[in-house]
């Protein structure tokens, strides 16, 4: 059962940072006029419908996670340190609070995407939330990876 929730919080993460990635490289790289080919099409996406996917695929990644967490914490944990790999404790350490700062954000994030806002403030909350995802998607594969070693 953990190995199937593990596959399903990986498969949702991916989904994610793919629907945040996006969303934020159509901010901060609108398509030019008169481009085509991929990047444009990849660049013309409408941003704003990406918001409510971006706020389900996180608080499911994040409840996951957070069903997860005890089974790591007791029995991956110890073998870390046993094997003198205390950084990648420390690592997963700081992707908990990483996610724990993206779950507040979320508000404000919903906030600036539901009202008519400025494109700074769309693009600070997208931006952060993307590269908090982005961290959290590597230290998770990374100490994933350690422990199958």
């Amino acid at each position: 059962m953990i190995v199937a929730l593990l596959l399903i919080h990986g498969v949702s993460a991916v989904l994610l940072l793919g629907a945040l990635s996006h969303q934020a490289l159509a901010l901060w790289w609108p398509k030019a006029r008169g481009g085509t080919g991929w990047w444009g099409s990849l660049r013309t996406v409408h941003t704003e419908r990406y918001v409510t996917a971006v706020l389900v695929l996180f608080c499911l990644t994040a409840s996951l996670g957070a069903y997860l967490y005890p089974t790591f914490r007791v029995a991956v944990r110890s073998r870390f340190l046993d094997a003198s790999v205390p950084w990648a404790t420390g690592l997963f350490e700081i992707k908990e609070h990483a996610a724990a700062l993206g779950l507040a954000l979320l508000p404000s994030y919903w906030a600036v995407w539901r009202e008519p806002a400025n494109q700074t403030s769309r693009r600070l909350f997208t931006t952060s939330l993307a590269l908090i995802v982005w961290w959290n998607f590597l230290v998770g594969h990374i100490v994933n990876n350690i422990r199958g070693l």
